[in-house]
C-alpha cells in the first residue's frame, strides 16, 4: 500500500467512527473525528503529490497547499472552514456550547465530501497511475 493510501484508510476509519458516534449521540466526538477525517484526507493528497507532511491540524493551511497543486480544491473551502475548529473546540470543557445534532450531521457531511473528493483525485482511474504488478 502506498503511503497516501494508508492516510486515506485512516481517514475512512475516522469517518466511520464519526458515523458510529453520531448514532450514540456523542456529538463532540463526532465533530472531532470528522475534522480528523478531513485532516488525514488532505495530508493524503499532499503525500500523493510527494509533498512533505507538515505537522499541523490547521485544515486551511493544508487546503492552501493542496490548491497549489490543483485549483479544484478551492471548492472545499466552505467544508474546511466549517471543520477547522473541531480539532480542539470540543475536546475539553470550555466556554463553548456543546455541539448538537445539526453540528454533528454537518461535520460528517463535510468530511464525507472532502474524503470523496480526494479519493477521486488520487484514484488510479483518474491519475492513470495503475500498478502493473498488483
Amino acid at each position: 500500500m502506498q503511503s497516501h493510501e494508508a492516510w486515506i484508510s485512516f481517514a475512512h476509519e475516522d469517518l466511520k467512527a464519526a458515523k458510529g458516534l453520531l448514532k450514540l449521540e456523542l456529538f463532540s466526538a463526532v465533530t472531532y473525528h470528522s475534522q480528523q477525517c478531513a485532516e488525514k484526507s488532505l495530508k493524503a493528497y499532499l503525500i500523493f503529490k510527494k509533498h512533505q507532511v507538515i505537522r499541523t491540524h490547521d485544515l486551511l493551511q493544508l487546503l492552501e497547499l493542496c490548491i497549489k497543486f490543483d485549483k479544484g480544491f478551492e471548492k472545499l473551502f466552505d467544508a474546511v472552514n466549517l471543520l477547522n475548529p473541531f480539532s480542539t473546540k470540543f475536546r475539553y470543557p470550555s466556554e463553548h456550547d456543546l455541539p448538537d445534532l445539526n453540528d454533528a450531521h454537518s461535520t460528517v457531511q463535510e468530511a464525507r465530501k472532502i474524503i470523496k473528493f480526494i479519493a477521486q483525485k488520487t484514484s488510479p482511474e483518474n491519475t492513470g497511475q495503475i500498478n502493473l504488478f498488483d
